[in-house]
């Protein structure tokens, strides 16, 4: 009787974590970022870098959420998954001297612990640096 009991509040946990990461809204992630910022700098102009992410998104089946070339914020996202709530990743591009910042960040759409989202982000990390190193090389 006790296991259905705790199988019961587990089923009632997942509903709840999967209506909070349908509802939840990537909006506050463009005026504030987030704490967990993985940086690059890249010589190429901002313009390149942009459509060098936009690629890397298209090709690796990420959905954009949010696309301002005109600021450099570009947030990109992925849905539920078997070990995921789905997550954000807001993309930040700056120019700074001769050089461009890209900066890099994850934010789960709920509940997230473990080794899954900085797994992920270093993923999407690497991805962006490859589809740029490209775009600097062509």
């Amino acid at each position: 009787m006790e296991m259905f009991i705790f199988l019961y509040f587990i089923l009632i946990f997942l509903f709840v974590t999967l209506i909070v990461s349908v509802m939840r809204s990537s909006k506050k992630l463009l005026t504030k970022k987030p704490k967990n910022l993985l940086r690059l700098t890249s010589s190429k102009n901002p313009q390149v870098i942009i459509k060098a992410i936009i690629k890397f998104a298209a090709d690796k089946k990420y959905e954009i959420d949010h696309f301002d070339a005109d600021e450099g914020k570009i947030i990109l996202s992925k849905p539920l998954g078997l070990f995921s709530n789905g997550f954000f990743f807001p993309i930040y591009i700056t120019q700074e001297n001769e050089n461009t910042l890209i900066e890099i960040s994850i934010v789960s759409k709920a509940i997230q612990i473990g080794p899954i989202p900085k797994r992920t982000l270093e993923r999407c990390y690497h991805g962006i640096k490859a589809y740029i190193f490209c775009a600097e090389n062509d």
